[in-house]
């Protein structure tokens, strides 16, 4: 009798355990923390209910929050141990989280598929989401300045548009005989760092080296980039404060630098000019022979959270949404359904086929292509951009010598580059496995 219960119960484990296997496995749900906006998420989502979910069984839910709560909250996430699987940062951000040990290095736990999606990814993008040699994220989409210019106005008076910043001191003189000038509503064009990185970059220099522990600011070519701003402010009286919009429409501002998000922008608001304007590459410099036309850009990376119990799924989750498939149906359906939204992807074969006329494709392209992100400081990046800031409002209001004023920033970026450094050796060390 007892032999009897000791089959049964044997019977009993073998049954459950057949049943165990023939269950279905409780499917994998990625969490993602979103910072760009709800219909942007919810259109995602439909295209992850369309296909990425059939294809692979992997669900997505997501939380869409500011950046300033991102900020906050992934610090808060990272010292409890439970964050979501993947969210999307400002451009400098994974560095940040990926050296506190927040994000994985996508290049060494992916390797060679790694390798491969990057070749897709616009030169000088990945320069914001690398430390040290490892990459804390892909960038999806991304803003930069860019010109647009009254071609009426430019026709009217015979002028040809300045490729360089040396024929634009040619023209200012003649436009502001006409009531009109170069300037822009965004900081792109301002006396502020992002026009002084630009200005730096155009002239060959660097703002922060590749070591990403030194100024590039005290060097030549960064000086005479940086001479040559406030040459334009100063000797040529181009506007210090932004210039609205609305100065676009009524000709005072006949060439505008601005972000490529603009364009749109400007054609909804602005349908009287519909014919009467174009874009155009940033006025440059000559450098080596060669036009270097540089513009900052500023991207939006999705990264991997390192306590995620799911990164391959969250891996294959980033590479199906910035394929080229995906990201030109995202492009077209972003566009269609929030009025007046401006989308260019990050993915080089997606945006050459963006939703816009060819001529326009053709000048974002090429302008994307000489955009530059800036390089990861850790946390002295804010900082010194202050000093930037400083630097140039040294000379506008205080009349001190460029040459002086921007070697003291670079000396005040060096002291706090170094200072963040020592302050995350720790983390470095341990994350980077660096001595």
């Amino acid at each position: 009798m007892k032999r009897g219960y000791q089959s049964i119960f044997l019977l009993a484990i073998f049954l459950l355990g057949c049943l165990a296997q023939a269950a279905p496995a409780k499917p994998v749900t990625l969490q993602i923390w979103f910072t760009e906006g709800n219909e942007q998420f919810q259109i995602i989502k439909d295209l992850v209910d369309e296909s990425f979910t059939p294809k692979t069984g992997i669900i997505v839910e997501g939380s869409v929050m500011t950046y300033d709560d991102l900020w906050q909250k992934g610090l808060l996430a990272m010292a409890s141990g439970e964050t979501p699987d993947v969210a999307s940062f400002g451009s400098e951000w994974p560095a940040e989280f990926g050296v506190r040990g927040g994000l994985i290095d996508l290049k060494k736990t992916f390797g060679k598929e790694f390798d491969e999606l990057i070749t897709k990814v616009f030169p000088n993008q990945m320069r914001a989401v690398e430390f040290l040699g490892a990459y804390y994220g892909i960038p999806v989409r991304f803003g930069f300045a860019i010109a647009y210019y009254r071609t009426d106005i430019f026709k009217q008076n015979g002028w040809e548009y300045p490729k360089t910043w040396d024929e634009a001191k040619k023209l200012i003189p003649k436009m502001v005989v006409k009531n009109t000038t170069i300037s822009g509503p965004d900081w792109y064009i301002e006396p502020r760092w992002p026009t002084i990185m630009q200005f730096v970059w155009q002239h060959g220099g660097e703002v922060i080296k590749e070591d990403h522990l030194h100024s590039g600011l005290d060097e030549p070519n960064a000086i005479k980039g940086f001479k040559t701003l406030v040459e334009l402010y100063k000797d040529y009286k181009l506007p210090q404060s932004p210039t609205p919009i609305q100065a676009f429409s009524t000709g005072e501002m006949s060439l505008m630098v601005a972000g490529n998000w603009r364009y749109t922008a400007l054609q909804a608001a602005f349908p009287q000019l519909n014919g009467k304007w174009k874009m155009e590459l940033l006025p440059g410099a000559m450098v080596g022979g060669k036009l270097n036309r540089s513009a900052y850009n500023g991207g939006v990376p999705f990264g991997i959270f390192t306590n995620s119990k799911y990164k391959k799924e969250a891996w294959e989750f980033i590479k199906w949404f910035f394929s080229d498939e995906v990201q030109i149906e995202y492009s077209n359906r972003v566009m269609q359904k929030i009025p007046h939204y401006f989308f260019f992807s990050a993915n080089m074969n997606a945006a050459a086929k963006s939703p816009f006329p060819e001529e326009d494709v053709k000048i974002l392209f090429a302008q994307a292509e000489q955009s530059i992100a800036p390089r990861a400081g850790l946390g002295a990046t804010i900082i010194c951009r202050r000093f930037m800031d400083n630097a140039i409002m040294r000379c506008l209001l205080q009349n001190e010598d460029p040459e002086k004023s921007i070697k003291q920033a670079a000396k005040e970026s060096n002291d706090e580059l170094q200072s963040k450094y020592k302050e995350f050796k720790r983390y470095i060390e341990a994350n980077l496995k660096l001595k």
